[in-house]
């Protein structure tokens, strides 16, 4: 299991972390970082969590900023009285964070023989078999190699979720199957319906039965139907975007901030679970996903993967688009991501609210870095920069001299 334990505990230097939190709280100073128009000053976040394991000990882990800050779209602060301070247990909105949690459930029916990485998705999802997509295999959707480009807004163009349902599924591809690597959104979401179809439950039951339920990752959930939250639970989650204001009149229309429910508009249509966005959790949580895959699939003596699944994670399906590493799900290597660390043995992933998970194989160790850089506003920033600092920094805390 998880424990605390000091840098020096398990041989890492402490002035590392010390530079990382100096560093985290200085992005939330207001500059220009390029990220918008020349005369746009903004911070990168309004407030941010962050947690280091290294050996199963936890080594960093703190929080800085607001999880709520502003009033509308443009910045306009809130007075200081009703603005709410970030806590290490914040619970945010992951985005595509949610992508490897989906993909934990495949990698279980991959384990289960329901379901196999060179079948095709149509072998479980029959009407996929249209606008040339009869050849794609669950491999290519998990691998985004299927040819899938964007989706149009179904929250504008169809009414009902089975209307959006059908047009996920019959969506025209962009490439040739097998030919690109595009990421696409639409390939995480129909591994959600063909996770449905092969065990018979919504993605969200299923993740709890038998993932974040057993692992005890009690702050980890959708919010089905896009409900009104507690209060009291509303008060740990970090708000997100005033949509409305910051995009336009043709997003979704819903309360403002979006707060509580996904910021991703095409899970929202979706009822709030979709295979590639809808998930909320905190930096805990993350951690005991990343600890899991480290342990080679178990956790606190559960059994989650099998030790030679969790190696489908480190492997690189795409030889043949070496810019684009990726195991089943994860990415690989991605500097973006994780900064000097990144390896093949390094995978991870980000989330456009502003949020990242990488886990280092190699030196078992794992970096969660939680933003809500959408809060007031989507244009404000990119925080990539800093994705990339927190991992130098852990490869800093090794005596590498990055």
């Amino acid at each position: 299991m998880l424990k605390y334990g000091s840098p020096e505990s398990v041989g890492l230097l402490s002035d590392a972390f010390k530079d990382l939190k100096k560093n985290v709280t200085e992005y939330m100073t207001p500059a220009n970082y390029g990220s918008a128009s020349n005369d746009e000053v903004h911070p990168l976040y309004p407030g941010a969590t962050v947690m280091i394991g290294h050996e199963s000990t936890v080594v960093s882990h703190f929080a800085v900023g607001h999880t709520f800050k502003y009033a509308d779209a443009n910045g306009t602060e809130v007075p200081k009285e009703h603005q709410t301070r970030t806590e290490n247990d914040t619970i945010y909105d992951i985005a595509s964070l949610t992508k490897m949690f989906t993909t934990i459930a495949a990698l279980q029916q991959l384990e289960s023989g329901k379901l196999s990485l060179d079948a095709t998705v149509a072998t479980y999802v029959p009407d996929f078999a249209t606008n040339g997509k009869e050849n794609i295999t669950i491999l290519m959707l998990m691998t985004h190699t299927s040819g899938f480009g964007r989706i149009p807004g179904l929250w504008t163009e169809y009414q009902t979720y089975d209307e959006r349902k059908k047009a996920i599924i019959e969506q025209k591809l962009l490439y040739d199957p097998g030919t690109t690597f595009w990421y696409s959104d639409l390939n995480f979401m129909n591994l959600q319906f063909v996770l449905e179809a092969v065990t018979g439950t919504p993605l969200d039951q299923l993740l709890h039965d038998k993932f974040t339920g057993p692992l005890g990752m009690k702050d980890s959930f959708f919010n089905r139907g896009n409900k009104a939250l507690s209060e009291k639970l509303m008060s740990r989650i970090a708000a997100t975007e005033y949509q409305i204001e910051a995009v336009g009149p043709m997003e979704p229309q819903r309360s403002q901030p979006v707060w509580g429910t996904v910021h991703d508009e095409k899970a929202w249509s979706l009822d709030g679970v979709a295979g590639h966005a809808g998930m909320f959790s905190t930096a805990w949580d993350l951690g005991i996903f990343c600890q899991m895959i480290l342990n080679n699939g178990t956790y606190n003596g559960i059994r989650i993967l099998q030790p030679s699944t969790v190696d489908l994670i480190f492997h690189d399906f795409n030889a043949a688009f070496p810019e684009d590493a990726h195991g089943l799900g994860f990415k690989l290597g991605q500097f973006q991501g994780s900064g000097a660390m990144h390896s093949l043995q390094t995978a991870g992933h980000t989330g456009f609210t502003g949020t990242s998970m990488v886990i280092d194989r190699s030196s078992n160790t794992f970096f969660i870095f939680l933003t809500n850089r959408v809060h007031p506003s989507r244009t404000w920033s990119n925080i990539n920069r800093v994705r990339e600092m927190v991992g130098t920094c852990v490869a800093r805390s090794f005596g590498r001299n990055v």
